[in-house]
């Protein structure tokens, strides 16, 4: 289970760490999170009860600080809310998830950002963020009933689930052929495209895909196994055009031909271009990275209110439906999963993506303790060769 293996490398060192980084908790609650506590609130002693949560209250309560993925939410959706409770919407973005960590660890104050699971595991047993009361939210009952009790986040105390996703290989059938729906055309199409093939800027994502490639665990804490893979990505980094995660532009601009990518945003790519019948996807018959990200609200959140009315706004179904519509990823609820099918997935097979793939697919875990050091030390082999 990907619950345990979590919980198998959580260890008191990067608690302590994220604990003074972030300065938003003392240290009776980093320990009681870092000793696998039910709970992330601090204990007082051995006979007192837990200290109850406390939950904001869903109202307007200042201007919202929206700190997301680029071109990851209908821009119109996000107008509408400001519009309708006369307020702005603020939206800067993070290019990866270690970014967005980086600032929530230097006290950046957003009221709602969006981890894939695993960081909002990462989050929640660091403290982190505020809970969420679901009897607040008019439009919860939108959500699947697994995504009510999901691995991650038990009772979705802390988050509410937000879209759904398969990592694979995009690419312009016009300019590149072969393509054997394998990782290892990466390897095959580097001597011909390299200068226009992109890897993403996200060492889960690439040292995961190589990993795969070898018929290794896509989580691996092998030293061996780690440096056969990173060996095999430097046989073709020197040559690459650049790791980015601006998939959608390199695409859409034509710097790149062939690209590794996120499902929707192919379909965004698909969208902008003068030619979408070219633009191609692949998963990969080696395995398929999968998963969902969340919304949740950081505990420095100046406008909890606000973040609140917000996440409701989004899982109320017209809004999910048109949210689908631009950025091309089942929205996980019932409106926005059945617009996908309906459309997306109907018009365009290959970028097909269930709920079922989601929930039981190939899960990248972001490593902690000693195997996350192992992983970055391993990544930058990468970055600076």
């Amino acid at each position: 289970m990907a619950t345990d293996r979590w919980n198998s490398e959580i260890n008191r060192r990067d608690f302590l760490r994220a604990g003074a980084a972030l300065g938003i908790g003392g240290s009776a609650l980093w320990l009681a999170a870092a000793c696998g506590a039910s709970s992330p609130t601090p204990v007082a002693n051995a006979n007192a009860s837990p200290t109850p949560l406390h939950y904001p209250t869903a109202k307007i309560d200042g201007d919202l600080n929206l700190f997301n993925w680029s071109q990851y939410m209908d821009p119109g959706v996000i107008d509408r809310f400001a519009k309708h409770y006369g307020i702005k919407v603020n939206t800067p973005y993070f290019d990866n998830m270690e970014d967005m960590l980086t600032k929530l660890n230097a006290g950046v104050s957003y009221d709602l950002t969006f981890p894939t699971m695993d960081y909002a595991l990462n989050l929640i047993k660091a403290g982190a963020l505020l809970p969420i009361d679901h009897t607040q939210l008019a439009n919860w009952s939108q959500v699947p009933q697994y995504f009510n009790n999901p691995w991650y986040d038990p009772m979705a105390t802390y988050s509410v689930p937000y879209a759904i996703w398969t990592t694979g290989i995009m690419w312009r059938s016009n300019q590149v052929q072969g393509m054997t729906a394998s990782w290892n055309d990466f390897w095959l199409q580097a001597p011909t495209y390299h200068d226009k093939m992109f890897l993403l800027n996200d060492y889960q994502e690439v040292l995961g895909m190589s990993l795969l490639r070898k018929g290794f665990d896509i989580n691996s804490g092998v030293q061996s196994q780690l440096d056969t893979a990173v060996n095999e990505v430097l046989k073709i980094s020197t040559g690459l055009r650049g790791f980015e995660t601006d998939d959608i532009t390199n695409m859409v601009n034509g710097t790149a031909w062939i690209h590794h990518a996120w499902s929707g945003d192919a379909y965004q790519v698909i969208s902008q271009v003068n030619d979408p019948q070219n633009i191609q996807y692949e998963t990969c018959k080696e395995g398929v990275p999968t998963g969902n990200d969340t919304m949740v609200i950081p505990k420095n959140a100046q406008h909890p209110g606000t973040a609140l009315k917000f996440i409701d706004w989004m899982l109320d179904p017209a809004n999910a439906t048109s949210n689908v519509a631009y950025f091309g990823y089942p929205q996980v609820t019932t409106a926005g999963i059945t617009a996908y099918q309906n459309t997306i997935a109907k018009q365009y097979p290959f970028l097909n993506m269930t709920l079922d793939a989601a929930i039981n697919g190939l899960r990248e875990i972001v490593p902690t303790g000693d195997k996350r050091y192992l992983w970055i030390q391993e990544w930058r082999k990468i970055i600076y060769s």
